[in-house]
């Protein structure tokens, strides 16, 4: 059931994943898992596109292609998958927006609130972003940049660092839609905001998002005030909210 009753969260910072939650871009990866399979009897493609969603590449390759898990070769071929298949891939409605409004957001040291932290290789997030004609966050974290991948929680950890509210009074809030990503946002402390676009609702919550959400076209981003550094996201329909976010928003 949809709840139309809004929300409100005061939040220093938002993290966003990329795949899934910005752009739709499982169709596109699924098609690279087909043909990567093609000429390895022992690769079940269908299989791995079923359980590696949120991971990285390599990650994946790693565990099913171990051969295979050469860091250049998986950039490469990673790299490759807007190109080939970007046809296939769409935005998720209401995430560019929503990305465009916070990096819009005028703090007094001109730092930025927004990051993307993605399991994607560099190559391949910045192509998706040069597809949507989407500006890139100044902290840009990708498979490359971590040593662990989601669902450790080290994106979303470095991500908080960076961005310089790597303490656990500061609220930063993650953008997800994998389970991977939902328990690394889970376990940097963030409040997450899942979005049910490769995943049923149900799934989602189930993977432990405090607030559900179709997509982001019912987000909204309120201004910055410089004196408590934060600003507001308004969400005004959802399918699930926790105790924790109701928290939050009784304290906006």
């Amino acid at each position: 059931m949809t709840v139309s009753e809004p929300i409100v969260i005061n939040i220093n910072a938002a993290l966003f994943d990329v795949d899934g939650t910005i752009i739709d871009s499982s169709p596109s990866i699924a098609e690279f898992w087909r043909e990567f399979g093609k000429d390895k009897p022992y690769f079940d493609a269908e299989h791995v596109i079923h359980v590696s969603h949120g991971w990285r590449t390599f990650d994946a390759i790693a565990k099913f292609a171990p051969d295979f898990a050469i860091p250049e070769l998986v950039k490469e071929l990673e790299g490759s998958v807007p190109d080939k298949f970007g046809q296939k891939a769409v935005e998720i409605p209401g995430s560019p927006n929503v990305v465009r409004q916070i990096l819009a957001l005028k703090t007094p040291d001109n730092k930025q609130k927004v990051a993307v932290a993605t399991s994607g290789t560099y190559d391949m997030a910045v192509k998706w972003f040069k597809l949507m004609n989407l500006e890139r966050p100044e902290v840009f974290i990708t498979a490359e940049s971590v040593s662990k991948g989601k669902p450790h929680p080290e994106p979303y950890l470095q991500g908080r660092e960076r961005l310089g509210y790597k303490d656990a009074d500061k609220k930063v809030v993650v953008f997800e839609d994998a389970p991977a990503g939902v328990k690394a946002g889970k376990d940097a402390d963030c409040l997450v905001i899942g979005i049910a676009s490769n995943f049923d609702a149900e799934k989602v919550k189930g993977f432990g998002a405090d607030i559900v959400v179709p997509d982001l076209t019912k987000v909204e981003v309120k201004g910055y005030d410089a004196e408590t550094d934060t600003f507001k996201l308004q969400i005004n329909e959802y399918t699930h909210a926790s105790e924790a976010a109701l928290k939050l928003a009784s304290q906006a």
